[in-house]
C-alpha cells in the first residue's frame, strides 16, 4: 500500500517550486513557505510533540522535494526551510513554542536527505534557535 502523501508535503514542495520559477529569492521564500505551511498545519490542532515534529518533517520534505525537482542550491533551501519551521512553530502559540525543540530537531533529522553540507548549515541555525529558546524559557520561569 503506497503512503499517502501529506498536504504540507505537497503544498511546499509546489510553493517552492513556483517560487523557482518566478526567479524569487529562494532562501527568503522558502522560509516564507515553510513558516505559513507550519503555522497553518498547527493552529487549531491539538499541539502535541508528534504533531510538531510530523509537520517539521512534511515541511521539510516538501521543501527538499521542491530543491531537487528545480536543481536548486538544497543547501539555501534547507537553511530557509529550518527556519521557516522554527518560525512558524513559534507563531502557533505558546504551546508550540515550548516544543519547537522538536521542531528542531525533525527539521535537522531531513536535512539529512539533503546531505552533508547542508546538516553542517542546519545544525548551525538549530544550535542558535535552541539557544534562543532556552532563554525565552527562563525569562518565562523569572
Amino acid at each position: 500500500m503506497e503512503e499517502k502523501e501529506s498536504e504540507v508535503t505537497k503544498a511546499v514542495r509546489e510553493a517552492v517550486v513556483k517560487a523557482v520559477e518566478k526567479g524569487e529569492d529562494i532562501k527568503e521564500k522558502v522560509v516564507e513557505i515553510t513558516r505559513d505551511a507550519v503555522k497553518k498545519a498547527l493552529e487549531g490542532a491539538e499541539v502535541t510533540s508528534e504533531k510538531v515534529e510530523s509537520t517539521a518533517k512534511d515541511v521539510m520534505k516538501g521543501a527538499l522535494e521542491g530543491a531537487r525537482k528545480t536543481e536548486e542550491e538544497a543547501v539555501e533551501v534547507t537553511k530557509g526551510a529550518v527556519e521557516g519551521v522554527i518560525e512558524g512553530t513559534k507563531q502557533a502559540g505558546a504551546k508550540a513554542a515550548d516544543l519547537a525543540e522538536h521542531a528542531a530537531e525533525a527539521a535537522l533529522d531531513a536535512a539529512k536527505e539533503a546531505g552533508d553540507k547542508a546538516v553542517d548549515v542546519v545544525k548551525g541555525v538549530v544550535k542558535g534557535f535552541l539557544g534562543a529558546v532556552k532563554e525565552v524559557l527562563e525569562k518565562k520561569k523569572e
